[in-house]
């Protein structure tokens, strides 16, 4: 593991081959094309402009529980996360397990090409990674089906991605079932996709437990969903620092397994 980490403080990110076997893949893009086709007239039309055209499904954790224990069960992927993103300060969870929490968790496919950016909506330089993406492939990337491309140490720049470095870009050519993890500050794209295919890969985000999620995923997991999570998963998806509606209530932010309620629903205003 210490190479991966090693990888990602130097280059910006890492690929990890193999992690998950061809059944599980399979499994998971069944999964992705079912619900795409399940929700795609229904997505707001008011998004991102880097997601505009392009195939997406959102909010994975609340379409099927496999989403979520598949996505977590990574020994590797959980090492590396806890390494960066687990802050020290925080007493009620143990260090051994991860106190950093889900941002986002989607499926992507591609259509054309996207510009470098970067994902941590502010450049900076130091030590300390406030937010990194985790990337499952599902279909086999490379340069002519849509693969993610990236400046290696951009992360270090302290600057917006520069259009300018695209010649300085490196291809990720991955296979099903590898990983690929980065630092949200590094400048990263991909290549357009000519194959005439799709090309999904399940993208998660992971922050530390004090910045704002993507979606309001504590209001919104389906209890049955819920009710199939362990105490840790729950805490990942930002159960454990839900914000208090009053100073009546509470005042800390940082909660322990102990304040988890037993049912979703007990969280909503």
């Amino acid at each position: 593991m210490e190479q991966y980490i090693k990888q990602i403080e130097k280059d910006g990110y890492v690929l990890i081959p193999g992690v998950y076997d061809a059944s599980t893949v399979a499994k998971l893009l069944s999964l992705c094309k079912e619900w795409y086709e399940k929700t795609k007239s229904t997505i707001s039309k008011d998004v991102p402009y880097l997601n505009v055209n392009q195939p997406n499904i959102y909010n994975l954790q609340n379409k099927d529980v496999y989403f979520v224990n598949t996505l977590l069960r990574s020994v590797e992927m959980e090492s590396i996360l806890k390494h960066f993103l687990n802050d020290k300060w925080y007493k009620l969870i143990p260090q051994t397990e991860p106190n950093y929490i889900l941002r986002s968790y989607g499926a992507r496919s591609s259509n054309k090409g996207l510009p470098l950016h970067i994902d941590s909506f502010v450049p900076y330089k130091g030590d300390h990674v406030i937010a990194m993406q985790c990337a499952i492939v599902l279909e086999d990337q490379n340069i002519n089906n849509g693969c993610t491309t990236v400046v290696p140490g951009s992360h270090l720049s302290g600057q917006y991605a520069s259009q300018d470095s695209q010649k300085d870009a490196l291809p990720i050519e991955s296979k099903a079932g590898d990983i690929v993890i980065w630092d949200s500050r590094l400048w990263h794209g991909t290549t357009d996709n000519n194959s005439g295919k799709t090309r999904w890969s399940i993208v998660a985000t992971f922050v530390r437990w004090w910045i704002k999620q993507h979606f309001n995923i504590t209001d919104n997991l389906p209890q049955d969903i819920f009710a199939q999570l362990t105490d840790k998963q729950k805490s990942i998806l930002g159960f454990c620092s839900i914000p208090y509606n009053t100073e009546n209530e509470g005042i800390d932010l940082k909660r322990g397994y102990d304040k988890i309620f037993d049912d979703v629903s007990q969280y909503k205003i």
